[in-house]
């Protein structure tokens, strides 16, 4: 029979930078904060263009996770414009049990949208050897849930990539190294 690890992580919150966490080699993971790993990065969104309002887009945020049959919320900051809702994993041949953490935080300042969603358990086919050990991968489930709450709520990213117009699996993405 095959081996595998589980790796459990628990990692979410604002950051005292303000920002929400990016993501470790090691995670399932897509964050608007990864900047460093090109194959986990998802560009911020631009909330509402019907509304400029910060308040405004946060309370359409909550009304849109309320209403996606996967999410649960877990908590919400609305004098930080910070939301996190929970979601069951989606790990490739695996039968996981645990929840995937989906973090939205609205800037007023910046009118931007960072998100971040990321699998607490990680399952590897041979034990780990380090951090940088690289996950069975989620076939694209954490920036697939992101864009659909993205484009649930009608907002645009600010760089949209070919393979997301395309909507092409991403489900190579722990295969990249970047």
């Amino acid at each position: 029979g095959a081996l595998y690890a589980e790796r459990t992580c628990e990692r979410y919150g604002i950051q005292k930078d303000g920002r929400l966490a990016g993501c470790l080699p090691s995670e399932n993971c897509v964050s608007s904060s990864a900047i460093k790993s090109p194959a986990q990065f998802d560009a911020p969104w631009l909330f509402s263009p019907a509304t400029r309002d910060a308040d405004r887009a946060f309370e359409e945020l909550v009304k849109a996770a309320q209403a996606s049959p996967d999410l649960k919320i877990a908590e919400t900051d609305p004098a930080r414009r910070y939301l996190r809702a929970t979601a069951p994993s989606q790990i490739s041949n695996y039968k996981a049990t645990d929840v995937d953490d989906v973090e939205v935080l609205i800037s007023a300042e910046k009118g931007l949208v960072f998100h971040r969603s990321a699998s607490r358990e990680s399952v590897f086919f041979f034990p780990p050897q380090n951090i940088y050990s690289v996950p069975l991968g989620d076939n694209g489930s954490n920036r697939g849930r992101l864009e659909a709450l993205r484009k649930a709520l009608g907002w645009e990213s600010t760089n949209p990539r070919p393979e997301d117009e395309a909507d092409l699996p991403s489900s190579y993405q722990a295969l990249k190294f970047g």
